[in-house]
């Protein structure tokens, strides 16, 4: 059964992103996926209201896409429920498929945003 939780503790936030070769940073909140082994984590931070994705990586010889947007969207609303109007992929945070899965578009700086009141506050068909 997939289980998507917050990383509680510093220590296993590096030891995860070391796995997943990606850089730590003890300033930032982290999500992990499982699915009886280790699927993937999501590191990410806020900064002047925007919430920023700085990796949503797989674990070694993992693919699992769907474990890993479910745990963007974990991310996403934490960032919305913390009171996060923007969210933004940081440039080189995921791969091109997870990009295109995720739902965030290129806005006017050539940045992935998603608008998280409209994704979470608006209606089906408002959308």
């Amino acid at each position: 059964m997939l289980t998507v939780f917050p990383i509680q503790s510093k220590l296993e936030q590096e030891e995860l992103c070391l796995k997943c070769n990606v850089k730590y940073n003890i300033n930032s909140f982290a999500y992990r996926a499982d699915d009886e082994h280790f699927i993937g984590i999501c590191q990410f931070r806020f900064e002047k209201g925007i919430g920023y994705i700085e990796n949503l990586c797989y674990a070694p010889n993992i693919e699992d896409s769907e474990a890993m947007i479910i745990m963007l969207r974990a991310t996403m609303s934490f960032m919305h429920r913390c009171g996060i109007g923007v969210s933004i992929i940081e440039e080189n945070a995921t791969t091109n498929e997870l990009l295109k899965l995720s739902g965030y578009r290129k806005n006017e700086d050539n940045q992935y945003f998603i608008d998280l009141n409209k994704f979470y506050g608006s209606s089906c068909s408002e959308r």
